[in-house]
């Protein structure tokens, strides 16, 4: 007979078994959905397993906590946005899911109410035939802190990855593109996002109404249009951006109403505007960066809402390099003006931008840059640094673009900017594959 410890241990080991999630192995094959996995369960699919929807609802539908779902192929959901028709609909915390293709499906992977969730190695696209309005999100996490976005590929959706009332999540290794939002925050709070790839999109990522958001490492690119965007903070309080390469946006980076945020160490090259500022943010510092090769480096940014000189570390300014630094301590001897009478016309008539390239154009620039007439709302560096900063984290963005256009590709074009290659190159945008 059992005794003592022995019969604890009897117990627990009973206990455990009790508990322990259901095992399901589709085989190869079609499988009907929808599909629900009511309590905890590892749905493991085999090589050309697939679940399939009658065209109405969920596909997949997971509501035990700590169940996994690894490689199948889910498809064919329901149309309708108002009930969150989606490949995969998580309502259970602890869920991993991994290794899951879904295509024809409204949402992707919908996460809601669901804490301390995996979702890995994903490749998810949406519908193409479908309007942008019509299509419904990638990955979605409503009230779903503590999650883990990691190495998932999305491809033709509304946005990329949506939040909404979600903190403490980490979205790494994503590649997004095509979509009106790669990564979209509204009302969420000390997440980090790092490594990603946003590309051919309205706006690579859009930070709303959140606080403690780290952007770190990540490349936004080819987000191209008249109101198109590499990344978007609007009422974003105390956000960290550093280390990214920002390349051929209509606009960089758009700041509206940005509160005690840090800005360092990106690089900012070929984009129509480098830096959009509203005079509306405060506490905000923006130094270390390189601008080079953008049509027009900022447009706003004047009075004490941001400090481009910090510490007397100012900005590298590719279009301040005729300045002099004769004392040799690395900055320029006089402060750099980023701003253009040119662009504050251009921005509000298209129609204008077909001449800025024009030698009357030039002329222009430099006359006012000589002879100043006109008053413009613009950013001063106070310091500008002579020679391009060194930047460390942008050297291992190569991992970070992988096959969606990054590896050698990036490194070139940091390269060619820092080294004043100017923009010819880099405004030749990477192919998409369907048009190689």
């Amino acid at each position: 007979m059992a005794r003592g410890p022995d019969r604890r241990v009897s117990f627990l080991l009973l206990a455990s078994l009790l508990m322990a999630p259901d095992t399901l192995r589709l085989a190869a094959g079609v499988h009907p959905g929808p599909m629900v996995l009511e309590r905890p369960t590892v749905l493991l699919g085999e090589p050309g397993s697939v679940i399939r929807g009658d065209g109405t609802g969920t596909v997949l539908t997971v509501l035990g906590s700590g169940s996994v779902v690894r490689g199948v192929r889910v498809e064919n959901s329901g149309r309708s946005a108002d009930g969150d028709d989606a490949g995969i609909l998580v309502r259970a915390d602890s869920v991993l899911i991994e290794d899951v293709v879904l295509q024809d499906v409204l949402f992707g992977i919908y996460l809601r109410d669901a804490r301390g969730s995996i979702v890995r190695r994903n490749v998810i696209t949406g519908r193409a035939a479908a309007r942008e309005g019509d299509r419904g999100d990638g990955i979605t996490l409503y009230n779903s802190p503590g999650t883990l976005v990691l190495d998932n590929v999305i491809t033709v959706a509304r946005d990329g990855i949506y939040f909404s009332y979600s903190d403490s999540a980490l979205v790494r290794g994503n590649k997004v593109e095509q979509m009106r939002f790669g990564l979209h925050y509204m009302f969420s709070h000390e997440n980090r996002f790092e490594r990603n790839v946003f590309r051919h999109g309205a706006a690579g990522a859009v930070i709303m109404n959140s606080r403690g958001i780290t952007v770190e490492d990540n490349v936004f690119a080819w987000n191209t249009g008249s109101r198109s965007y590499g990344l978007l903070l609007q009422t974003a309080t105390a956000p960290v951006v550093q280390g990214n390469l920002i390349v051929g946006n209509g606009i960089g980076v758009f700041f509206d109403n940005v509160i005690g945020g840090k800005f360092e160490k990106n690089l900012i090259a070929s984009n129509w505007l480098g830096m959009q500022l509203y005079s509306n943010s405060e506490s905000t510092s923006i130094t270390g960066n390189a601008l080079a090769a953008n049509t027009f480096d900022a447009s706003g940014g004047a009075g004490e809402g941001y400090a481009f000189c910090v510490d007397g570390r100012g900005n590298h300014w590719a279009a301040a390099t005729r300045g002099y630094d004769l004392d040799g301590d690395g900055q320029l001897d006089q402060p750099h003006s980023a701003g253009s009478p040119l662009m504050e016309l251009a921005r509000d008539r298209s129609s204008l931008r077909l001449f800025l390239t024009s030698p009357a154009a030039s002329a222009m620039d430099w006359a006012e840059r000589t002879f100043p007439v006109f008053q413009v709302d613009q950013p001063v560096d106070q310091c500008p640094l002579r020679h391009p900063p060194k930047l460390e984290a942008l050297a291992s963005l190569g991992s970070a673009g992988g096959d969606a256009g990054g590896g050698g590709q990036w490194g070139a074009a940091c390269a060619l900017v820092l080294l004043g290659g100017g923009s010819a190159g880099l405004m030749r945008r990477p192919r998409k594959a369907s048009e190689a």
